[in-house]
């Protein structure tokens, strides 16, 4: 199957993911900010910052190792090798899952906050899941690592509708309950679609490896995949952190609600990065010149979707809130609107990631990550302490720069074929190619040409 093939199937099966979660996504955002008020929905967006600080933990960051090297193992048709890494991979998710759990339930016992025992539950149903996913992702399984999302986002959806059904207690708790009991849901279908991916693998054996290998891969990339993991995740959730103690709990539901915005219309876009990321490891020592015409195209073809979007998308934030969250939550309009211009920069970001862990440089990229968080952390202090909450998305704008620019800088030293930024703005023969196809297409359509 030709790269491009691959490419598109795998963007075909993610934006169906997109569209579906997103549209169950809406329509849960509606029922949950019909259930809560901005305050439960802060505590609410507090308990998640920490389960998704939590998650560092349970494999340590090592999916993206596993993704690449399983997909690079199958790519040379080392079986045995494959077989092996997504073996320990299963055993070090069930084992930090528990432990995950344990720790949070002894927590939430001490602090009297059933919250944290709820996000414990929904540690160990995301570790399961972690393996399945990284399974088909490994595999270029899309369709089935599709699936499992829109599983994930059907049973919440279902579980927001009928929560007056099954619940008479708290709605803040309630709310809290649906994250892992969607998690339960998918890892029953993933299990059950997981056995046609595993079945090249049933008659393989790996005795030839052992931890002595996989501590070798772990000198080699993991070490630095897990320092870098943790510090994006607490990058990712400082934003919170610094809005809850400078802002308060109103400022947190704000943000999140903008933050839930956005993240909708982003998930289309990252649908890219998630194709691409073990193709690039494959096909880097394949065929570095279609590679890199692909990520160019890529580039150019998302700079302009980002900008579109970001003028269209600031035009309609209001109706788009006020659809989704209601006249509460009007004060996150100007941060959705200045979010959207995330989309732009992130045109040059989405082929950085890949072509760092396809080259085995994952020690420059936990150095770029720890920089850029602490310029991150102070622009964020800073902003909000001037701006109030709509600072916090003017660092976050900063950071994402930030992060583009010294990314390429590295990657331009490591001598990598890095992509040109002015290209987003050249015409070349792969436009025009694809351009008389969509003309031609439309025409079609319309009867015009036959």
């Amino acid at each position: 199957m030709s790269l491009w093939r691959r490419i598109l199937q795998g963007m075909v099966a993610f934006s169906a993911d997109t569209i579906i979660s997103n549209l169950a996504a809406v329509l849960g955002a509606v029922l949950v900010f019909r259930y809560l008020d901005v305050s439960a929905y802060g505590r609410l967006t507090l308990a998640l910052s920490f389960y998704a600080g939590a998650t560092v933990f349970l494999d340590f960051g090592q999916d993206t190792v596993f993704i690449a090297e399983v997909a690079r193992a199958r790519g040379t048709r080392d079986l045995s090798w494959a077989r092996y890494l997504l073996t320990r991979y299963l055993q070090l998710n069930t084992i930090m899952g528990c432990v995950a759990l344990i720790a949070f339930l002894i927590i939430g016992h001490q602090q009297r906050n059933q919250l944290w025992i709820v996000m414990g539950f929904y540690l160990l149903t995301t570790a399961l899941n972690n393996v399945v996913s990284v399974l088909f992702h490994s595999y270029t399984r899309y369709q089935l690592l599709a699936t499992q999302s829109i599983v994930r986002s059907l049973s919440r959806l279902l579980l927001l509708v009928t929560l007056p059904l099954w619940w008479r207690g708290d709605n803040l708790l309630a709310v809290a309950w649906t994250y892992p009991l969607m998690d339960a849901a998918a890892l029953l279908v993933s299990v059950w679609l997981a056995r046609t991916v595993v079945h090249d693998l049933r008659n393989i054996r790996a005795d030839e490896y052992s931890l002595t290998s996989l501590a070798t891969l772990f000198h080699q990339q993991g070490i630095y995949a897990a320092l870098s993991v943790p510090v994006k995740r607490v990058a990712d959730q400082l934003p919170v952190w610094f809005l809850k103690a400078l802002i308060g709990d109103v400022g947190v539901g704000i943000y999140g609600a903008a933050q839930k915005g956005f993240s909708l219309i982003y998930a289309f876009f990252s649908t890219l990065e998630t194709t691409v990321f073990p193709l690039v490891s494959e096909q880097m020592e394949v065929d570095k010149e279609r590679l890199q015409i692909a990520l160019r195209q890529m580039q150019k073809y998302t700079f302009w979707l980002g900008l579109v979007t970001a003028i269209v998308g600031g035009l309609g934030a209001r109706w788009l809130i006020l659809t989704v969250a209601g006249e509460g939550y009007l004060a996150a309009v100007p941060m959705f609107r200045l979010m959207l211009w995330q989309l732009v920069i992130y045109a040059f970001m989405q082929s950085q990631r890949p072509l760092f862990y396809a080259l085995g440089q994952q020690g420059w990229l936990f150095i770029l990550y720890l920089f850029n968080m602490l310029i991150y952390a102070l622009a964020l202090f800073g902003a909000i302490t001037v701006m109030g909450t709509i600072g916090a998305v003017g660092a976050t704008l900063i950071y994402a720069i930030l992060s583009a620019i010294t990314r390429m800088m590295v990657l331009r030293k490591l001598g990598s074929q890095t992509l040109d930024p002015c290209s987003v703005f050249k015409v070349e023969g792969f436009d025009r190619r694809l351009w008389e196809i969509l003309r031609t297409w439309v025409l079609r359509w319309f009867g015009m040409v036959a």
